[in-house]
């Protein structure tokens, strides 16, 4: 757990925040980078976030439920929370990875050799061409995510991949950000009281 001093959280208050990541893209499937590629969810995404929908009837979830502007996310969360507003944000938005959005590992590869190389060896200071800096993308995750933290109320964010590491990284720096395991169709609940945060279910599925 880790102690987080700067949220302002009254003593005794105790929240509970659900994290998901969106249902499987025909992007996914074929293991291809994009963030702000704007795509739906394929077959499978569609029942992962169906069984997920079923977990969440069983629970008493008064919840505020954010995702980002991006497809995937907003359809996730619909099947999943039928019946609540959706709310999104821009800056709950996955990294924009420019040039190499669509491609997989091995295109890039490729065409981008060099670039390739840099990002593998440093893939938090090497930004490629017309692609988010990492720094600009991990400042306005965490700073929507503490704004959501000062409302004081449950709530879930239905999300991408590399939002939901940048925030458990932040929270829980003993976790590598590669290694950090936030499955399709599962979900992780953390609890925040007097500024301590702590993990109650890791990455669960249905």
């Amino acid at each position: 757990m880790r102690v987080y001093a700067n949220t302002g959280l009254n003593a005794g208050i105790l929240m509970k925040i659900y994290l998901m990541r969106h249902g499987e893209t025909e992007f996914n499937r074929c293991h291809l980078f994009y963030g702000k590629t704007d795509i739906s969810l394929n077959d499978q995404g569609i029942e992962q976030a169906k069984l997920l929908a079923k977990k969440f009837e069983r629970m008493n979830n008064n919840l505020i439920v954010y995702t980002s502007t991006l497809r995937r996310t907003i359809e996730t969360a619909r099947i999943v929370f039928p019946d609540k507003k959706i709310l999104s944000l821009r800056n709950l938005d996955e990294k924009d990875f420019g040039i190499w959005e669509g491609m997989s590992a091995d295109q890039i590869n490729s065409a981008f050799p060099l670039e390739w190389e840099q990002w593998l060896t440093s893939p938090f200071e090497y930004t490629p061409k017309n692609a988010e800096k990492f720094s600009d993308f991990q400042r306005r995750v965490l700073t929507i995510f503490e704004i959501l933290l000062n409302q004081k109320k449950d709530f879930a964010i239905v999300g991408h991949l590399g939002v939901l590491r940048t925030i458990l990284m932040e929270y829980f720096p003993e976790f590598d950000f590669w290694e950090i395991n936030v499955d399709q169709g599962n979900y992780s609940l953390i609890e925040v009281e007097n500024g301590t945060f702590t993990f109650i279910k890791w990455n669960i599925g249905v």
